[in-house]
Protein backbone atom coordinates (compact mmCIF):
# COMPACT_ATOMS: atom_id res chain seq x y z
CA UNK A 1 0.00 0.00 0.00
CA UNK A 2 1.49 3.41 -0.99
CA UNK A 3 0.63 5.59 2.10
CA UNK A 4 1.59 9.01 1.09
CA UNK A 5 -1.16 8.28 -2.43
CA UNK A 6 -3.51 7.37 0.02
CA UNK A 7 -3.17 10.52 1.96
CA UNK A 8 -3.15 12.61 -1.04
CA UNK A 9 -6.19 11.28 -2.51
CA UNK A 10 -8.53 11.62 0.82
CA UNK A 11 -6.38 15.38 1.87
CA UNK A 12 -9.23 17.45 0.25
CA UNK A 13 -11.85 15.73 2.09
CA UNK A 14 -9.87 15.25 5.13
CA UNK A 15 -9.31 19.66 5.38
CA UNK A 16 -13.04 19.21 4.90
CA UNK A 17 -13.73 17.43 7.84
CA UNK A 18 -11.21 18.88 10.05
CA UNK A 19 -12.51 22.12 9.56
CA UNK A 20 -15.84 21.59 9.77
CA UNK A 21 -14.70 20.12 13.85
CA UNK A 22 -12.30 22.94 14.49
CA UNK A 23 -13.98 25.74 12.72
CA UNK A 24 -10.67 27.40 11.52
CA UNK A 25 -8.67 25.70 8.15
CA UNK A 26 -5.43 26.92 9.98
CA UNK A 27 -6.14 24.74 12.57
CA UNK A 28 -7.51 22.14 10.22
CA UNK A 29 -4.12 21.91 8.17
CA UNK A 30 -2.12 21.39 11.17
CA UNK A 31 -4.77 18.61 12.08
CA UNK A 32 -4.30 16.89 8.99
CA UNK A 33 -0.62 17.62 8.81
CA UNK A 34 -0.44 15.35 12.52
CA UNK A 35 -2.43 12.99 10.65
CA UNK A 36 -0.45 12.20 8.37
CA UNK A 37 2.44 12.06 10.10
CA UNK A 38 0.32 9.57 12.68
CA UNK A 39 -0.80 7.66 9.71
CA UNK A 40 2.56 7.12 8.03
CA UNK A 41 4.36 5.57 11.34
CA UNK A 42 1.41 3.29 11.87
CA UNK A 43 0.73 2.01 8.28
CA UNK A 44 4.66 1.38 8.51
CA UNK A 45 4.02 -0.54 11.41
CA UNK A 46 1.34 -2.93 10.42
CA UNK A 47 -1.31 -3.31 7.24
CA UNK A 48 -4.27 -1.56 7.47
CA UNK A 49 -7.41 -3.16 6.32
CA UNK A 50 -9.44 0.14 6.23
CA UNK A 51 -6.65 3.32 5.79
CA UNK A 52 -8.92 5.87 4.64
CA UNK A 53 -11.26 5.18 7.67
CA UNK A 54 -8.24 5.02 9.48
CA UNK A 55 -7.14 8.38 8.03
CA UNK A 56 -10.29 10.18 8.42
CA UNK A 57 -10.47 8.24 12.61
CA UNK A 58 -7.15 10.10 13.33
CA UNK A 59 -8.27 13.61 11.99
CA UNK A 60 -11.68 13.10 14.05
CA UNK A 61 -9.32 12.12 17.34
CA UNK A 62 -7.14 14.80 16.57
CA UNK A 63 -9.32 17.53 16.07
CA UNK A 64 -11.63 16.78 18.75
CA UNK A 65 -8.50 16.67 21.14
CA UNK A 66 -7.73 20.18 20.10
CA UNK A 67 -10.72 21.43 20.30
CA UNK A 68 -11.38 20.37 24.12
CA UNK A 69 -7.31 22.02 25.03
CA UNK A 70 -8.54 24.89 23.65
CA UNK A 71 -11.47 24.99 25.01
CA UNK A 72 -9.56 24.31 28.57
CA UNK A 73 -6.94 26.78 27.79
CA UNK A 74 -9.81 29.57 27.25
CA UNK A 75 -11.40 28.93 30.53
CA UNK A 76 -8.48 28.94 32.61
CA UNK A 77 -6.12 32.02 30.57
CA UNK A 78 -8.89 33.67 29.23
CA UNK A 79 -11.58 33.53 31.73
CA UNK A 80 -9.54 33.49 34.69
CA UNK A 81 -7.05 35.98 33.20
CA UNK A 82 -9.88 38.20 33.81
CA UNK A 83 -10.69 37.12 36.86
CA UNK A 84 -7.06 36.97 38.19
CA UNK A 85 -6.60 40.69 36.56
CA UNK A 86 -9.14 42.24 39.00
CA UNK A 87 -7.56 40.53 42.13
CA UNK A 88 -3.88 41.90 41.53
CA UNK A 89 -3.35 45.01 43.08
CA UNK A 90 -2.08 48.11 40.87
CA UNK A 91 0.77 49.73 41.07
CA UNK A 92 -0.32 52.52 40.85
CA UNK A 93 -0.07 54.93 44.16
CA UNK A 94 -3.50 56.08 45.23
CA UNK A 95 -4.47 59.48 45.08
CA UNK A 96 -3.80 60.05 48.46
CA UNK A 97 -0.50 58.84 48.56
CA UNK A 98 0.23 60.97 45.24
CA UNK A 99 -0.95 63.40 47.07
CA UNK A 100 0.80 63.00 50.30
CA UNK A 101 4.21 62.74 48.09
CA UNK A 102 3.96 65.87 45.96
CA UNK A 103 3.77 67.52 50.01
CA UNK A 104 6.50 65.77 50.95
CA UNK A 105 8.62 66.60 47.94
CA UNK A 106 7.26 70.52 48.38
CA UNK A 107 8.39 70.80 51.39
CA UNK A 108 12.45 68.99 51.28
CA UNK A 109 12.00 71.33 48.27
CA UNK A 110 11.74 74.41 50.66
CA UNK A 111 13.68 72.75 53.05
CA UNK A 112 17.01 72.30 50.60
CA UNK A 113 16.19 75.55 49.53
CA UNK A 114 16.56 77.05 53.21
CA UNK A 115 20.22 75.02 53.43
CA UNK A 116 23.77 77.62 52.66
CA UNK A 117 24.54 76.94 48.81
CA UNK A 118 27.57 74.56 49.04
CA UNK A 119 25.49 72.00 51.69
CA UNK A 120 22.66 72.35 49.25
CA UNK A 121 24.70 71.83 46.31
CA UNK A 122 26.70 68.61 47.94
CA UNK A 123 23.38 67.25 48.63
CA UNK A 124 22.18 67.31 45.38
CA UNK A 125 25.25 66.12 43.72
CA UNK A 126 25.58 63.07 46.54
CA UNK A 127 21.36 62.20 46.58
CA UNK A 128 20.52 63.41 43.05
CA UNK A 129 23.70 62.92 40.81
CA UNK A 130 25.05 59.83 42.47
CA UNK A 131 28.46 61.23 43.00
CA UNK A 132 30.76 60.25 45.32
CA UNK A 133 32.48 62.02 48.09
CA UNK A 134 36.17 62.49 46.81
CA UNK A 135 33.92 63.41 43.44
CA UNK A 136 32.03 66.30 45.46
CA UNK A 137 35.15 67.60 46.98
CA UNK A 138 37.10 67.50 44.00
CA UNK A 139 33.89 69.77 42.52
CA UNK A 140 33.79 72.02 45.16
CA UNK A 141 37.23 72.85 46.17
CA UNK A 142 36.89 71.12 49.73
CA UNK A 143 38.26 68.00 51.45
CA UNK A 144 36.74 64.97 50.95
CA UNK A 145 35.77 64.94 55.06
CA UNK A 146 33.86 68.39 54.63
CA UNK A 147 32.10 67.18 51.61
CA UNK A 148 30.77 64.42 53.74
CA UNK A 149 29.64 66.71 56.57
CA UNK A 150 27.99 68.93 54.22
CA UNK A 151 26.49 66.18 52.61
CA UNK A 152 25.16 64.74 56.35
CA UNK A 153 23.65 68.43 57.66
CA UNK A 154 21.90 68.68 54.30
CA UNK A 155 20.38 65.02 54.90
CA UNK A 156 19.47 65.66 58.54
CA UNK A 157 18.40 68.75 57.47
CA UNK A 158 15.38 66.83 55.10
CA UNK A 159 14.53 64.30 58.27
CA UNK A 160 13.64 67.02 60.32
CA UNK A 161 11.52 68.59 58.13
CA UNK A 162 9.79 65.35 57.34
CA UNK A 163 9.70 64.77 60.88
CA UNK A 164 7.97 67.88 61.52
CA UNK A 165 5.47 66.60 58.97
CA UNK A 166 4.09 63.88 60.79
Amino acid sequence: MDTLQVFLTAQADLLRYATRITGDPAEAEDVVQDAWLRFRATASARALDEPNGYLFRIVHNLALDRQRRRRRKDRIFVDGASVAATLVPSDQPSQQSGAEAKDELAMLREATMQLPERTRRALEMHRFEGMKLIEIAAELGISKSLAQELVIEGVEVCKRALRRRH
